[in-house]
């Protein structure tokens, strides 16, 4: 195999594990359909009755806020607004986790990747430029995978805590729903174990 095939094939694999780790941020950012925090605040200057309806007319038709408030109204009973709620909760905290485990995974194909074609390159007497030039390729690949999982776990966090913030100034009306569940942020995990 040429030097050319060796380093074209680590640029080609390193790429796609990049590319492949930033679709994992950009899913989380389309988990609803804008700033929730921005849009919570907003509601917070309606009247509290009147809080689902706004959110509701405010969301787009298919978005998830959209759907959380007209299931939450159409709700025939207390019980039904906690389980419409605490469905959709779990299905945008779904969301949220689906491909969380791409970016480490591609980190580690573009890292081991490079070490193998760095090694059959050095077999079939690739020059060191060669071996030194798909191992920077690999290495660059495995430290945008890496970025890509961090900015994918800071983006999913606050979005967790923007669906809390939307999820109480929508709901804060609905005395029943006391057993809404939130979205699992790192510090309410923390809270819930100091106080069970």
């Amino acid at each position: 195999m040429s030097a050319a095939l060796f380093a074209a094939l680590s640029l080609a694999m390193s790429g796609a594990c990049a590319a492949i780790s930033w679709k994992h941020p950009a899913r989380i950012a389309r988990a609803t359909c804008g700033d929730a925090r921005e849009l919570a605040r907003s509601l917070r200057a309606v009247p509290g009755e009147a809080r689902l309806a706004e959110l509701a007319r405010r969301s787009p038709p298919e978005s998830w806020e959209h759907r959380l408030s007209v299931a939450v109204m159409t709700a025939a009973d207390p019980r039904a607004k906690i389980a419409a709620a605490n469905e959709l909760l779990a299905e945008v905290e779904q969301r949220l986790d689906v491909g969380a485990g791409w970016p480490p995974a591609a980190a580690r194909l573009s890292a081991l990747g490079a070490l193998l074609l760095a090694t059959l390159s050095f077999l079939a007497r690739g020059g060191p430029s060669v071996i030194a030039l798909v191992l920077g390729v690999g290495a660059a690949g495995a430290i945008a995978s890496a970025a890509a999982g961090r900015a994918g776990r800071a983006a999913a966090a606050r979005q967790r805590e923007a669906i809390d913030a939307l999820v109480a100034a929508a709901l804060v009306d609905e005395a029943a729903l006391d057993g809404v569940a939130r979205a699992p942020s790192a510090s309410s995990r923390r809270a819930r174990r100091k106080h069970p």
